[in-house]
């Protein structure tokens, strides 16, 4: 998918691939986070959502997890992105290992969960795999925190592959906890829940 053009069938063939097989998509992309685009999945990929959360898994549910977007210098916001806002999809932000908020955050009722990435330029980033058999210790932004908490649904998966997606969902409401993010703009949501 991201070595051409990316179209509609493109993307509902990347999030429909072997759903019985795979378990969790963790998507890193998405409509331009420049602050005016507002996007998100055509018919057949909204299609092939639908299909994974119902067929995939053999009927628990695809597990759809995606960055919420690094345009926060851009005044961007997640809840544009019809990929992150979407029902179907886990939709995951950046915190500083200080728990600051990013500079490149788009702040959003869509986000479901925070997980560690970088921050200013003096940050450490994330050590990972990369391209041409390497390692980087460049990573960062919500491309980071994605499939980190992909990878701790991964784990949940593996203690009990019984739960569906919607499960997942809230497994993380019920198990995060905001004790070390920094930000003064906490809300209180109507089921109790910052």
């Amino acid at each position: 998918m991201l070595d051409g053009d990316v179209t509609d069938v493109v993307e509902a063939k990347s999030l429909g691939i072997r759903p019985d097989y795979i378990d969790i998509y963790s998507a890193s992309w998405g409509p331009e986070d420049d602050g005016k685009t507002v996007d998100g999945p055509g018919p057949l990929a909204k299609q092939a959502f639908e299909m994974g959360i119902k067929k995939g898994r053999k009927g628990l549910g695809s597990i759809f997890v995606w960055a919420s977007g690094n345009g926060g210098r851009q005044g961007d916001h997640c809840s544009c992105d019809g990929y992150t806002n979407s029902i179907y999809t886990i939709s995951v932000s950046s915190t500083t290992e200080s728990g600051a908020k990013p500079w490149y955050l788009e702040v959003c009722s869509s986000t479901l969960a925070t997980s560690y990435s970088s921050g200013e330029f003096y940050d450490r980033k994330i050590v990972t795999t990369d391209l041409r058999q390497r390692c980087t210790d460049g990573h960062t932004g919500t491309s980071v925190s994605a499939p980190m908490v992909a990878g701790v649904i991964a784990l949940a998966l593996e203690a009990n592959p019984l739960i569906t997606w919607r499960d997942v969902q809230h497994l993380l409401v019920k198990t995060s906890r905001p004790a070390h993010l920094k930000a003064s703009d906490w809300k209180t949501n109507a089921a109790g829940h910052r």
